[in-house]
């Protein structure tokens, strides 16, 4: 059985691409959320997602909000997660440990090094 990634991006063309990049070139199926609020649901019904892509700039919760959010979820808490993000300060904001993607990625980024990334913390 494939793996789970869920992916959250407020912007639908970005989303999509990630996506099916992802699935085209990892064994993994991809689910989008264009907003972080049906992210958190999906993650409260969800008990198999395996990681998350998310961009730090989202309407209601920020990237950094929505990782501290699911990691308090007792199935999440060491959740692999990439964040992708147009900031350039991103990386050396002063957030706390359980807020941290695993990795981020600077916009424009390339969908290959996305889906390298991901291929390497699903492992």
């Amino acid at each position: 059985m494939s793996k789970l990634v869920v992916i959250v991006d407020d912007s639908d063309s970005v989303a999509t691409a990630l996506a099916l990049a992802l699935e085209a070139s990892l064994d993994v199926r991809a689910v989008v959320a264009l907003h972080p609020k049906t992210a958190l649901k999906l993650f409260e019904s969800e008990s198999e997602i395996s990681a998350l892509v998310t961009d730090l700039s989202l309407p209601f919760l920020n990237g950094f909000q929505l990782i501290e959010t699911l990691r308090r979820l007792p199935s999440y808490q060491r959740l692999p997660v990439v964040m992708i993000t147009a900031e350039e300060d991103a990386g050396t904001r002063p957030v706390p440990p359980e807020c941290r993607p695993d990795v981020i990625l600077s916009k424009p980024f390339s969908l290959k090094e996305v889906c390298r990334v991901v291929q390497a913390l699903l492992v």
